[in-house]
């Protein structure tokens, strides 16, 4: 059995970004690493008037983590900014230990999860379309990356082949890809006549949560991030005698990185095609606003910003009265619920009743 890997987060920060800010999304960076199976030992913060081309956060800092590295033990440095091969080999050299950066834990986690075979080649198309990026100044020694955080996917032969064979890789992922997404497109063809609801949301929000008790689905829920990569569609009755189709798909989150975007194209087309999204946020969140911009920004991202949108606040069971009034008065037009509780889940699906009722008088 691997053991638990001891990690160290690093936060760097220029002047155009608040040290606040770095705070908070350091959390997030120690939630992400124990969702990959990482222990967080520390983290710090390194704020610089401009980054250092060599190894971003200056030589003597770079020395000073090595020393930490040493007395704490650390398996493992991640930083919460994207590095570039250079800078990753120049740290490793100073500090003695494995560095990766946010956007490989997140594929690192996109992996883990992935369990179908669909999501599986979109996760092994990001982390190769990502790591190709950056073979100028690791080179060839991708096969240090044997083991641990940051390595899954695809296994360690696929990640000691040269440039070439790894552009050949990415065409044959694409290429399955497009297969899935022709038979998919051919699904949303015979899906036309229904009235579709897209459940959106950062992730952990509790969007198959919601669809659970919506539906008659069984989805698994996890206080993991990303448990959900593949959208499940399932079907919500609507009285007295009326169909539509409920899905939800994967979370969103801050920085997620662009070409997993991209490689989740005919996934997020769900969302695309969607009659109705319900933009579902965790009201016990103390970053609620930050987290409803950050799915704003992806909606927009993969066009689909002019949806019709209905927000949901969940977990309200966690929340007290004023703090539920508080919310009520900024976002007036949007309903609140707990799906675990199944409170305000009746509202909802009248809600949802009137919203199909209006587009078909529509039609």
């Amino acid at each position: 059995m691997q053991k638990t890997e001891r990690v160290l987060l690093i936060g760097v920060g220029d002047n155009k970004r608040k040290r606040w800010e770095i705070i908070q999304s350091l959390e997030e960076l120690a939630n992400l690493t124990r969702t990959a199976g990482g222990e967080v030992v520390d983290s710090c913060i390194q704020m610089l008037k401009r980054y250092n081309p060599s190894t971003l956060i200056g030589r003597g800092k770079t020395v000073e983590l090595s020393h930490l590295v040493k007395k704490f033990n650390i398996d493992l440095l991640i930083f919460d900014t994207e590095l570039t091969g250079a800078q990753i080999r120049n740290i490793e050299d100073i500090t003695g230990t494995r560095i990766i950066d946010r956007t490989t834990l997140i594929l690192d986690i996109f992996a883990k999860h992935a369990r179908t075979k669909e999501a599986k080649l979109q996760v092994e198309l990001a982390q190769l379309e990502y790591r190709l990026s950056r073979l100028v100044g690791l080179g060839l020694e991708l096969s240090r990356l044997g083991g641990g955080i940051g390595t899954r996917g695809p296994g360690e032969k696929k990640l000691e082949v040269d440039r070439r064979l790894i552009k050949e890789r990415i065409s044959f992922l694409k290429r399955e890809l497009a297969k899935i997404e022709c038979s998919k497109e051919v699904q949303r063809k015979r899906r036309q006549d229904f009235f579709k609801i897209c459940v959106v949301g950062y992730t952990n929000a509790g969007k198959s949560s919601l669809v659970n008790a919506l539906t008659r689905a069984n989805l698994m829920t996890s206080e993991q991030l990303f448990s959900t990569l593949d959208s499940n569609t399932s079907i919500l009755f609507i009285e007295p005698n009326h169909k539509v189709l409920l899905s939800d798909t994967v979370g969103f989150l801050k920085d997620l990185p662009h070409n997993l975007i991209a490689s989740f194209h005919a996934t997020l087309a769900e969302v695309r095609d969607a009659n109705l999204l319900i933009h579902i946020v965790d009201g016990s969140d103390e970053n609620v606003e930050l987290k409803i911009n950050t799915v704003e920004e992806v909606l927009r991202e993969i066009k689909a910003e002019d949806k019709p949108v209905l927000l949901v606040f969940n977990k309200i069971d966690r929340l007290l009265p004023p703090q539920i009034e508080r919310l009520k008065a900024k976002f007036p037009n949007a309903l609140f619920i707990s799906a675990k509780e199944r409170i305000g889940i009746k509202e909802l699906k009248e809600h949802l009743k009137n919203c199909f009722i209006s587009r078909s008088n529509v039609e």
